[in-house]
This record gives C-alpha cells, structure tokens and sequence, in this order.
C-alpha cells in the first residue's frame, strides 16, 4: 500500500511492474515519544520536492498506516466469531470516527460518484463539469480516490470551491488494501480511508452518502449500482438515497442498455429508485443540490444524525 500511495501520478499502472521496479523498497516504523516515524528506503522519486515528501502524499502514507493498524489492533484482534448486521455496521462507523470522517457539525453535503477508471476523455471531463457544478453548490465529494470518473468530479469541485471562496472542501477517497495496492489514491484527495475489505468499503460510502451519482463504468460499477439498488429498493428502507445516472451525449446508448438490463432483471418498479440525465452537467448539479436538501429536511424532522446513516437497513448478505 505504501509503495503504491508513493507512485500517486506515475505513469506506472500496472502493480506487478511498480513492485519489480522498485524491488529494494523498504519501510521501518520508528517509534517516537509523540507517535511514528516512517523511514522511507529506495522510494520513487516523483514522491519528492528538493529532497522533501509532497505533503498530500505523506498525508496519504499516514492514513494508510492509522487505518490498517487500527484495525488490526482494535477490531480484527478482539474479535472471536463472526460479526452480526448490527456489529459490521458498528466497525464500519468506528473506522470512519477513527479517521475524522464523521463529523456532527456539518450539514448534508456528501455526494459520492462511481464509476469507471478508464474511461475517454470525454467522460472524463463531462466527471469534471458535473464536479464543478457540485462545487459550486458547496457540496463535497466522495469516490473511490482512484483516477478516471472518481479524479474527474474532485478535481472539478476543486475549482467550484476555489470560486466561491471555499476553504475547507472535503475531496474523501474510500479505498482497501487489495485496491490501493493496484491503483494509487489520485492527488486530490484530502482525506484517505482504508476500510478492511470490499463490503464494509460499499457500506461506508452507503452509510455517508447524501446523494450518489454513478457515471458510465464496466462490471465494478455495475456491482456498485446493483449493491445500492438492493438496498433501496428493500421494504424497511423507507428514505431513500438520491441516485442519479449521468454521462455525456455519447453515453446514452450505454444507459439504455443498462436500464433495460435492471428492468429485465428487478422489473419496472426499479425506476423509481434513480434518475437518468444525459449531458447537462448544470441539470446534475441542480438535482443533486435540491434532493440533498430533501435529506436535510428529512432527517432534521426525524432527527437523524446527518454525518451517518444509522436508519438504513442492510440485510446481511451484502455485508
């Protein structure tokens, strides 16, 4: 994991040839009275400014190390038999407070995007003009933290924050260790999570989300929307997450396939539970900034927490 958050915008993508190419690679922790110290042996050198490391990416070495040691020590360890829904749900919360993800004096603003890592460069920018229009509406963005459809929406939101004066906006990249360790968290993200697996990985961005948005992407995206759609469209799930379907022009025929493919599979009741639009990247951002305001409001009445969603039932199976 390490070595690959050290390769963040490498031309280097494929993880078998990083770890030939940098086969004396080596890490030691340093116990310090204040905490830890990592001595670095052998790192790739674009990691690097005039000798000193990128400050995103030491932020991104440390968060590596807090999330897998923390759970290591203060889960995995004490754990004696397999965990109830109820439990899972309890460690994916406890991973995400470690981490100062959860904050309680914030209000509904997350917007998590899916979607594919290679991807043309017109979906690409079209991730980016929906990011900036996001931005620009003061909300912030969860993704995958890798590149393609989950780089494009931050790096647009990035410029939207910059435009109205926005100091403290949250690029949040959710990741595992199988997953980092194959594609580096691209160098936009300001908070870095590594949850222990695949599944407490989707319920964490589920249990975070105000709204979702999933651009064109191949099975893994897929995967992603039909995890979701199970989810919503189970009985004791009474509020929704917004969903949106969004992708330039060229896109369409894609979105047709899908649509077809989830009637076929869930019937036409599966509707209901998302939106599609095609281009109009202003249109995505403007849906996307009243449905949270629906949230806001739902879960004011409710009095719900706004930083996690604790009501939402997911049955076990997918956990």
């Amino acid at each position: 994991c390490a070595l690959a958050i050290l390769n963040t915008d490498s031309e280097k993508g494929d993880p078998a040839k990083i770890s030939a190419d940098y086969s004396d690679f080596d890490i030691r922790v340093i116990p310090q009275p204040r905490g830890l110290r990592l001595e670095l042996f052998n790192a790739p050198t674009q990691s690097f400014v005039d000798g000193k490391m990128i400050h995103g990416i030491q932020e991104h070495l440390f968060s590596a190390l807090r999330d897998i040691v923390y759970t290591d020590f203060k889960i995995t360890a004490v754990q004696t038999q397999p965990l109830s829904p109820a439990q899972t749900t309890n460690t994916v919360f406890r991973i995400l407070r470690n981490a100062r993800v959860v904050r309680p004096d914030q209000s509904p603003r997350m917007v998590v995007c899916w979607g594919g890592h290679s991807i043309p460069r017109e979906e690409y920018d079209y991730a980016k003009h929906v990011g900036y229009e996001l931005g620009l509406r003061g909300l912030d963005i969860v993704t995958g933290c890798g590149i393609g459809a989950m780089k494009g929406p931050m790096k647009g939101a990035a410029v939207g924050h910059a435009k109205q004066q926005i100091k403290d906006g949250r690029y949040i990249g959710i990741s595992e260790p199988g997953i980092i360790a194959s594609e580096s968290p691209n160098a936009i993200v300001n908070e870095l999570v590594i949850m222990p697996d695949i599944e407490k990985r989707l319920e964490a961005f589920v249990r975070l989300a105000h709204a979702v948005i999933v651009f064109p992407g191949g099975v893994g995206t897929v995967e992603e929307i039909l995890y979701l759609l199970s989810i919503l469209m189970h009985p004791d799930n009474n509020e929704a997450i917004p969903l949106v379907f969004a992708g330039p022009e060229s896109c369409r025929n894609y979105f047709q396939a899908l649509e077809q493919f989830l009637v076929d599979c869930l019937g036409p009741g599966v509707k209901r539970h998302y939106r599609v639009i095609v281009g109009a990247p202003e249109e995505v951002g403007r849906a996307i900034r009243a449905a949270i305001e629906d949230v806001h409001a739902r879960r004011r009445a409710a009095q719900q927490a706004y930083y996690f969603n604790w009501e939402l039932q997911i049955p076990a199976g997918l956990q």
